[in-house]
């Protein structure tokens, strides 16, 4: 989604553009990688932004329930975020804890439909994440 259509479904809920939040959603439409907390604290320092971390934890929770980020839970790096809409799926390194967006040539939609099919089992999201060594932490 683009910054412009995420700034209209921000409004869209009363939600007013403040700096700290058009940088949020700057960094999560670039990102490629699941962000944390500390990471957006980390990119909003580098544009000479302040915010604390519970304006960040705010934030976060209002663009979760905007519809805008959902949460990715990926073991050992806290409470991830990134774009709702497109599905990623991820690659964590048990090294040096890189975590890599990675993406299928085949959707796992048959999948989900041989689930409901055999398994009577409806899916409404799912979650793919591969553990293992990078090429840089295999040496």
């Amino acid at each position: 989604m683009e910054t412009a259509e995420l700034e209209k479904k921000i409004r869209e809920r009363n939600g007013r553009m403040t700096r700290v939040r058009k940088a949020m959603l700057d960094f999560f439409g670039t990102a490629e990688t699941p962000l944390t907390a500390t990471s957006i604290l980390e990119l909003l320092a580098k544009r000479r932004i302040t915010a604390n971390r519970t304006t960040i934890y705010r934030e976060l929770r209002f663009l979760e329930d905007t519809g805008v980020i959902h949460e990715v839970r990926i073991i050992g790096h806290g409470r991830s975020f990134e774009l709702s809409g497109g599905h990623r799926h991820h690659l964590v390194c048990l090294g040096c804890h890189d975590v890599k967006s990675v993406a299928f040539k085949n959707h796992l939609d048959s999948e989900e439909e041989r689930l409901l099919r055999d398994e009577r089992f409806r899916v409404s999201d799912h979650s793919l994440e591969f553990y293992g060594l990078c090429d840089k932490c295999s040496e």
